[in-house]
């Protein structure tokens, strides 16, 4: 692990290779589910290409100040682009400013580099007014875009971009991650490795906010009380956080997981489950439901997903979703 992150070797090795051999390209484009370790790697890479004492050729020492300021994002040379607080798209005014700042002189570092976060919360106009850049990018200059997929933006974006495609990362290699880099207990890095699916940004956010474990917890209270509530009870809880969408996007990502695990366990798997603290709840459910019901119930929950980054209205998307849920009298 010479980048210190959990999972992901053969892209610091790609990466890595990239510097070594001085051989960066002018855009990348690092996708893969959220909380897998996008940013992370995308900070290690931008401390690997400018860290002044590095360890080794291409691994950075991460406690000089030029490092710190990198992780802090408040490095000159380094333009973070993300979703501002109160919205829920990155603007057209963003990508103009970070243009303009791309056309200045290097402060410190020999390039500039743009990192946009989730850039597939940007508008189509702010997706079209990157790509002038992206085409005739300055010389001392690197843009490093994250996503869920590329997909999710235009493809004359992706086509201009090299990817780095990250998947989840395995069970035991994250729970080993949890256990060797940041020094987190045996038992609680196995449950964080599972509950996080395999997802060591969220793991760590877990670790490092109990309330985040809480509202997991309320999250699948309130799960467990929808399957047994009416239609009235239902348009109830949609009123109740209808109006805020990364509350209803964290309610979908809970439920689905729990959803994959009865899919998992109803289809005779032996793959592990994710929810491994509410295994006894999953068997009742899974002795309700066949798999066809299962895979279709998964299925409302990715379409859901799909339509709310596609802009679908929050309230009846989540009110749609929760009235496919299937009813039970006694869970």
């Amino acid at each position: 692990m010479t980048w210190d992150l959990i999972g992901h070797e053969w892209a610091v090795q790609l990466l890595r290779g990239h510097i070594v051999q001085n051989n960066l390209r002018h855009a990348y484009l690092i996708t893969g589910p959220s909380g897998v370790g996008k940013e992370n790697l995308a900070v290690r890479f931008i401390q690997a290409i400018n860290c002044p004492d590095p360890v080794e050729p291409g691994i950075p020492c991460r406690v000089c100040q030029t490092c710190q300021r990198i992780a802090r994002m408040e490095h000159p040379d380094l333009f973070p682009v993300k979703v501002e607080e109160n919205s829920t798209q990155i603007k057209i005014d963003q990508i103009r400013e970070l243009i303009h700042l791309f056309s200045l002189t290097p402060y410190m570092a020999s390039r500039k580099i743009g990192l946009l976060i989730n850039f597939e919360q940007a508008n189509p106009q702010a997706q079209n007014s990157l790509l002038k850049t992206l085409e005739e990018p300055p010389g001392n200059s690197i843009m490093i875009l994250t996503a869920t997929t590329a997909n999710s933006l235009l493809d004359t974006i992706t086509s201009r971009c090299e990817e780095i495609k990250l998947n989840t990362v395995p069970i035991s290699i994250t729970k080993k991650g949890l256990e060797q880099i940041h020094g987190i207990p045996a038992d609680q890095a196995n449950f964080l490795a599972h509950i996080s699916g395999g997802k060591p940004e969220i793991a760590l956010h877990y670790n490092q906010d109990p309330v985040s474990l809480e509202l997991r917890d309320t999250l699948l209270n309130e799960h467990r009380q929808i399957l047994q509530g009416n239609s009235v009870e239902r348009f109830s809880y949609v009123s109740k956080y209808g109006k805020d969408s990364r509350m209803v996007n964290k309610i979908i990502d809970t439920w689905s997981s729990l959803w994959h695990d009865i899919m998992l366990q109803s289809g005779k798997s032996q793959a592990p489950i994710q929810n491994i603290d509410r295994s006894n709840e999953i068997n009742q459910i899974v002795n309700k439901v066949d798999l066809s019901t299962a895979k279709n119930t998964l299925n409302f929950f990715l379409r859901a997903h799909s339509l709310l980054l596609n802009n679908a209205n929050l309230k009846l998307t989540f009110e749609d979703l929760l009235l496919h849920l299937p009813r039970f009298e006694n869970l």
